[in-house]
């Protein structure tokens, strides 16, 4: 039988959803019980389940990938996120000459870590966020923009939303971090069309960033 497909308006609801619901997330808005990293795994994991139920094809896209896994996908990722560290850690020695004022902006980044274990932060880094936000922005929205406008236009245009959700953090360096890996995870999917080598990467690129060699 054949699986219903996602509707152009649906998508654009759901893109219109991420566009206010993320910047809340980012924004320092949350409930007393429940602090950030739970809240942004709570929002990714709801998104994903509405759009495994809107669009079955969803999970076969993931199963698909996942079930091909080769040992090329797996060195795509590494590379990809021994690169984006390389690029931040240069970038962060001339930080303060681009953004005044941004190394305390990294450090307002990293104050989220504060009070966290580092085993739960790996966790949901790990097993969450890392792999729903490629699920999300690559694996589903930047997927079905790109066969709408097009490739380029789909890639542009989930890069620059995934950045701006970011704006509400006010925090230069943290939408400057977000366009940045928007860019690169998105052009990796565009080009291999891959979600698992993005998640790869996203797991281990922060891994590194906030627990084994922060900057």
């Amino acid at each position: 039988m054949k699986n219903k497909l996602l509707t152009q308006s649906q998508l654009y609801w759901l893109t219109i959803l991420s566009a206010v619901v993320f910047p809340l997330v980012f924004s320092g808005w949350r409930p007393a019980i429940i602090d950030f990293w739970s809240l942004l795994s709570v929002v990714l994991l709801i998104f994903l389940l509405v759009a495994l139920w809107l669009d079955p094809g969803f999970s076969q896209l993931i199963a698909g990938d996942a079930f091909t896994l080769g040992w090329r996908k797996v060195v795509l990722g590494l590379v990809s996120a021994v690169f984006l560290y390389a690029l931040f850690y240069v970038g962060n020695l001339f930080l303060p000459q681009l953004i005044p004022g941004g190394s305390g902006q990294v450090a307002r980044i990293y104050a989220l870590k504060s009070g966290q274990s580092q085993w739960r932060l790996g966790i949901f880094l790990a097993l969450i966020i890392g792999p729903g936000e490629e699920l999300w922005w690559r694996g589903f929205l930047q997927h079905h923009w790109s066969r709408g406008l097009g490739s380029w236009p789909g890639y542009w245009l989930v890069a620059g939303l995934y950045a701006a959700v970011h704006l509400t953090s006010r925090n230069p360096v943290l939408v400057l971090a977000a366009l940045v890996c928007g860019l690169v995870w998105g052009y990796q999917y565009l080009k291999f069309k891959s979600v698992l080598a993005n998640i790869i990467s996203h797991i281990c690129f922060d891994l590194a960033v906030f627990l084994f060699l922060p900057l």
